[in-house]
């Protein structure tokens, strides 16, 4: 990841670990408090300038962006004749002689019918997709809350919304913000307001932020988007990483006419960013030597 951050001349700040973490153990106990350097194990960790959207938008500004096409969800891809021919939602078809399928190999199997039929179905149905249950916030604030009080912004946290949070200020010093992670229940999970105002509260305790502390704020909740037919999560019942890097997932099929890529196929570093970049250099490499 590092190497392609590198030849898209992009460029990498550190993350911010100086001070220390607090940990949330039970509603019992006071909020403890632990070194970060302690609880990353010696490891360095960086960010992207301009948030790893950055990687995308590099990516994408060297391709002909007239072949780039977006919210066209394909249901439907035929092997046959040579060739492979995709369906999209809305009835446009697309002919070539090859196609890279870099999505969860769960969405696969739930939205795009395969023909002839992938021998492993079951196996997709039963791997794990990285972050498909998980949901995320960021808060924009108009000065540093932690910083001064040496805390490093990292949480962690065993009950409550919030499970998680590290410090998402810019490499610059000039803005200052934070990522967490939470595990929305219920009601928190269809009211937006609700989940909010939640968040609110728990950095209200965490680090002293009020409301009018905050300049912007959003959440995703990428489980909304990861559900089956029946309404459950694709992870439900699986381990994490289950399945990831199978050798099914390593190998082309159908003649060579249809690859699998993304972050679930990686043997090494699987559903990770890591494992993404090293799963799609193996697809190319494999054309490549056709």
């Amino acid at each position: 990841l590092k190497q392609l951050i590198q030849e898209l001349r992009l460029e990498l700040y550190p993350q911010y670990l100086i001070g220390d973490a607090l940990i949330k153990y039970d509603p019992s106990m006071a909020i403890q408090r632990s070194p970060t350097a302690a609880l990353m194990n010696g490891a360095t960790y960086h960010k992207v300038k301009g948030g790893t959207g950055a990687i995308i938008n590099a990516l994408v500004a060297e391709l002909d962006t007239d072949r780039v096409m977006l919210n066209r969800q394909v249901t439907e891809i035929a092997c046959q004749d040579g060739h492979v021919r995709l369906t999209t939602i809305d009835g446009s078809e697309f002919t070539g002689e090859k196609v890279i399928l870099t999505a969860p190999p769960k969405a696969i199997a739930e939205k795009i019918k395969i023909t002839p039929p992938l021998s492993d179905r079951h196996l997709m149905d039963a791997t794990h997709t990285w972050m498909g249950d998980s949901a995320r916030f960021t808060v924009l604030l108009d000065k540093d809350y932690w910083r001064t009080r040496n805390l490093s912004g990292f949480v962690y946290s065993n009950y409550g919304l919030i499970r998680e949070i590290q410090d998402q200020s810019s490499g610059d010093g000039q803005s200052f913000g934070l990522l967490g992670f939470m595990q929305p229940t219920e009601a928190l999970i269809e009211d937006a307001e609700k989940r909010k105002q939640t968040i609110l509260l728990e950095l209200n305790e965490l680090f002293g932020i009020e409301e009018n502390n905050i300049l912007a704020y959003e959440d995703f909740l990428w489980n909304e988007y990861f559900v089956d037919g029946d309404g459950n999560n694709y992870n439900s019942g699986l381990m994490p990483h289950q399945n990831n890097g199978q050798a099914f997932y390593l190998k082309p099929h159908f003649d060579n006419r249809l690859y699998f890529a993304g972050a679930e196929t990686s043997p090494t570093n699987p559903g990770y960013m890591e494992g993404a970049v090293g799963s799609a250099k193996r697809v190319v490499n494999s054309l490549k030597n056709l």
